[in-house]
């Protein structure tokens, strides 16, 4: 199997408590996607999510597991079918053939379409009632989003911002901004390199990109999308860009793990634009503006006891002391104990290199037998897109009204609902929040005569 697809595999066999091999068995599925003409777009982009995922057949290739029928158009094969329908109000899933209308939809709200029918194909061919509950028919309504009217034809300057993180949620937020007109200049920043398992999920990723920095190597596929705007890519940290240039106007954060989320609450962005994906389970989306009296990104992600035992076996597996492991990236004294313990490990080939992938690398079976190892987890390239869309959604929501709530709940097996969102109070006990001088630090920073910037 190949290492996308063991990483599949292995999310997989976490959320249905089975074992790798069974796991690999229920992803050997074949779907064949049947497309009317004016859905070419939503088809094209449903295919490509799920080709990171399972087979996507050609019609001359034989019976599939389910053919996915898109728009008006008559089935291929015999079936078993999934229909799916498009239109300006949203979009609906079904067992059962649909009307059709050929109303001309926004290309942000087909990429999210494709989330959708991603999602109910693939719990359609995986077929297991331990997956998250999924009815059908599943109607998806594109109000629910609170998107301001007019936010989706006004032309967006980004000038300003930095992406924070060019993994799998930062792939499926420049694919979802693509669909903008966007202006300016994005700075992107991330110091790791694109593991052996990315391409299963990031979308503008390649197996030619392994072993690439992942900041230059996103920039760089990305930039044909955005004639308009200019990706500068940096192959550091926030932390180290901020203290080059001085404080962000705006952070679009992506990375995977709570305690960077809370180190870049530090640094005092003016704006904060968060997604991140629990496992396959769920997409968390977070915004808030300084100064606020209302949580900040390390209220969201405040330190919980699952990650003293996420590291704690990480050290354990890697033969290195708690420690190390918090230092985030792995040295070359910490590659050559490393090394020392695997002996099928090369210490010079993962220095630099993120504890968190080496782990899923080497102990996936651990990663999958305990709570803090289902934390590392790679989710579905379809939850990722879904995070990258909600995050283009928040910043537009952001530009255009003042904000009521600051935290979103979104299930990727089911439809966004609007009323979930909520407004998160600021934690007591938050280290930035607690934190007197970073707190007057922020208000001298982003205030000016008593108003915010």
């Amino acid at each position: 199997m190949t290492t996308v697809g063991q990483e599949n595999a292995r999310m997989l066999a976490s959320l249905l408590g089975i074992e790798e091999a069974d796991a690999a068995q229920r992803l050997d599925k074949t779907v064949l996607v049947t497309v009317a003409p004016g859905f070419t777009a939503v088809g094209g982009e449903v295919s490509e999510l799920l080709e990171r995922t399972i087979h996507v057949a050609r019609s001359d290739e034989g019976k599939p597991d389910l053919e996915l029928v898109i728009g008006s158009v008559q089935p291929a094969t015999s079936g078993p079918y999934l229909f799916a329908s498009l239109n300006q109000r949203g979009v609906t899933i079904d067992a059962a053939s649909l009307r059709h209308s050929n109303e001309h939809v926004h290309p942000l709200l087909t990429a999210l379409a494709a989330c959708h029918i991603a999602a109910a194909a693939l719990h359609r061919v995986i077929g297991s009632s331990s997956l998250p509950r999924f009815g059908l028919p599943l109607s998806v309504d594109f109000a629910e989003l609170g998107i301001p009217e007019r936010g989706l034809a006004t032309a967006l300057d980004i000038s300003g911002a930095v992406l924070v993180g060019g993994g799998a949620v930062g792939n499926g937020f420049l694919r979802a901004l693509r669909h903008l007109e966007v202006r300016g200049t994005l700075r992107m920043v991330d110091p790791k390199v694109v593991g052996e398992g990315n391409p299963n999920r990031c979308l503008y990723f390649t197996g030619d990109h392994v072993g690439l920095p992942k900041a230059p190597a996103l920039a760089q596929a990305a930039q044909p999308d955005f004639p308009g705007l200019r990706l500068e890519p940096h192959a550091c940290t926030f932390g180290e860009l901020v203290a080059k240039t001085g404080p962000a106007d705006t952070a679009i954060v992506t990375v995977d793990s709570r305690r960077a989320r809370r180190s870049l609450q530090k640094e005092i962005p003016r704006r904060v634009i968060d997604a991140s994906t629990t496992d396959a389970r769920a997409v968390i989306v977070h915004s808030h503006s300084q100064p606020t009296d209302d949580a900040c990104l390390a209220c969201i992600y405040r330190h919980i006891p699952d990650e003293h035992a996420r590291e704690r076996s990480i050290a354990e597996a890697l033969g290195i002391d708690i420690e190390t492991v918090r230092e985030g990236f792995i040295s070359p004294d910490a590659a050559a104990r490393i090394a020392k313990a695997h002996f099928s490990v090369e210490a010079s080939t993962i220095v630099g290199r993120a504890y968190d992938t080496l782990f899923k690398e080497l102990c996936s079976a651990q990663a999958l037998l305990t709570p803090e190892g289902r934390q590392v987890l790679a989710p579905f390239a379809f939850v990722s897109a879904l995070a990258g869309v909600l995050l283009v959604v928040e910043l537009l929501r952001s530009n255009h009204q003042a904000a009521t709530t600051n935290y979103w709940t979104v299930d990727p097996w089911g439809a966004p609902i609007g009323r979930l969102r909520r407004l998160r109070p600021r934690v007591p006990e938050c280290e930035f929040c607690a934190d007197d001088d970073a707190r007057s630090l922020a208000h001298s920073l982003w205030t000016q005569n008593g108003e915010v910037r």
